[in-house]
Formats: C-alpha cells, structure tokens, sequence
C-alpha cells in the first residue's frame, strides 16, 4: 500500500510539474530550450522512473536500453548529461562509459545497484563522474544531477538555440518552426525529424537511427520513417519551403543538398 502511494505520488508530481510548465507557455516568456538526457536502462521499470524524475527537473529525455542503441543516438545530438545502467549486461555498460568519455567530455552517471559485477569503483574508473546507487531517490538524484551539469557547462561550448536552412528556420528555445518567418506548426514527430536533420546537415541517417532518435516514431502504430518524411516535405512545399529531405538508395536520410543531388532521390510528393 505504502509503495502504491508512493507511485502516485510520483504521478502527481509529475503531472503538477507539466501544468506548471504549460503555464509557464501560455504566460508567452521566452524559454531555455530544454537540455537533453541519454538514458541507457535495460530494466524497463527503473527506465520509466528515472525518465520521469528527470522531465521533473526539465530534461529531454532519450531513453534506451541496449548500448548498441546508445552507440547509434549518442553522435546524433548534442547530450548534457548521459545516465548508464545495464544490469544484465555489465561489461558493455563499462565499455560503453568508455566510449563515450573518448569521445566527449559529456557528465557521466552510472547508475549501480549492491551485488551487482558493476560496482560504483569500476563505473568511476571507466570514466563516469558520479554514481547513484539504486532504490534511487529524487533528491540523491537532483542532487547529482545538478552538480553535473554545472561542472559540464563550465567546460562546453554555448548550444545552439537556432538552427536555419535556406529560408526555413528552427528555434529551439521557442519550440518554433518557419518558413520565410512565417510560422508553421508542426506535429512533434515531425519536428524531432526535421531538428534530426537540420542538426547535422551533411550526416545521412539510416532508417533505425531515425526510429531511436525520434521516439514518437517508435510508438506510432500506422507511421513510418519513410511516411513522415514524405509528410513533412510536402508540409514544407505547400508553404512555399524547398525540397528539404533527400533519402539515399539503400542507405537513409539527410537534409537536401543541391551539390549532393547526383547520389540521392527525392521522395515522391
């Protein structure tokens, strides 16, 4: 009983959090754009939890729960924070620390569990910061959380709150997309796809990393990549945008490039 209480209580807080953020919108001041989370979680309740915890405090949240998975989004967007735990598979999640921490300065937190192989010493040593030991509680995490994000601002580069090509524009403070600077409204699928993509201009991106990275596709029961794609190229035509998507044979998707167009196609209207 005890436990259920709990749970709703979590549920509350979350639901109080999101009214409030929604107020925040409907006031019209300007926002921060939310930083993003990689959360790699291979125990689907834990996973859920910590995402939820982590929106409360006003992250993106991009949850996962393989490190092949983690290998694929990690280069994909820019990260402020990456959280780790693969109870059953031990030794990928340290490799997988590893790997990231050669590839960026990004604040690691291993999330750990007593009798577990992967213990808080092995999860420093691959190059995590901090640790948090399970039943994990919000304040322990908010805690560790905020002590790294504070040390990782310190050490990255301003983030790029708007994103431009040709005449359209992202703004990602606002949550804006436009064309000419005329206000366009798009569904969030197809905004993750387009920011996907106007992030990283020259980069082509396979079916399945399109799927992980937009997670709204994932959980779309009638969509497909290659669906939204077309919907939202012709979205972008009607009013009065180029041809912004291009889809490489036997390979993925980019951002249109007249200088690429010899070794793609465009997808049909």
């Amino acid at each position: 009983m005890g436990a259920q209480n709990g749970s709703h209580g979590n549920v509350l807080l979350y639901a109080f959090e999101r009214i409030c953020e929604m107020g925040a919108r409907w006031t019209g001041m300007p926002e921060e754009p939310q930083p993003n989370a990689l959360l790699v979680e291979d125990d689907s309740t834990d996973r859920m939890e910590v995402k939820i915890q982590l929106e409360v405090m006003g992250f993106t949240v991009f949850d996962i729960s393989s490190a092949q998975e983690a290998r694929e989004i990690f280069p994909i967007r820019d990260y402020s924070l990456v959280l780790i735990h693969l109870g059953h598979a031990p030794l990928e999640a340290l490799e997988l620390c590893r790997q990231i921490r050669a590839q960026s300065t990004v604040p690691i937190l291993a999330l750990t569990q007593r009798g577990e192989v992967l213990d808080e010493e092995l999860a420093l040593g691959a190059g995590a910061d901090d640790y948090v030991t399970k039943p994990i509680e919000q304040r322990i995490l908010t805690s560790r959380v905020t002590q790294q994000i504070k040390r990782g601002e310190s050490q990255r580069a301003p983030r790029k709150t708007l994103l431009t090509w040709e005449n359209l524009s992202l703004d990602l403070a606002e949550h804006l997309f436009r064309i000419g600077g005329k206000e366009i409204l798009l569904t969030n699928s197809e905004y993750r796809f387009l920011q996907l993509l106007m992030e990283n201009p020259q980069r082509v991106f396979p079916k399945e990393q399109v799927l992980i990275a937009v997670a709204s596709l994932r959980q779309s029961a009638n969509g497909s990549v290659e669906s939204y794609a077309q919907q939202l190229r012709a979205k972008i035509k009607r009013n009065g945008g180029p041809d912004v998507i291009d889809v490489v044979r036997s390979v993925g998707f980019r951002l249109a490039s007249q200088e690429l167009s010899d070794v793609s196609e465009s997808l049909p209207a």
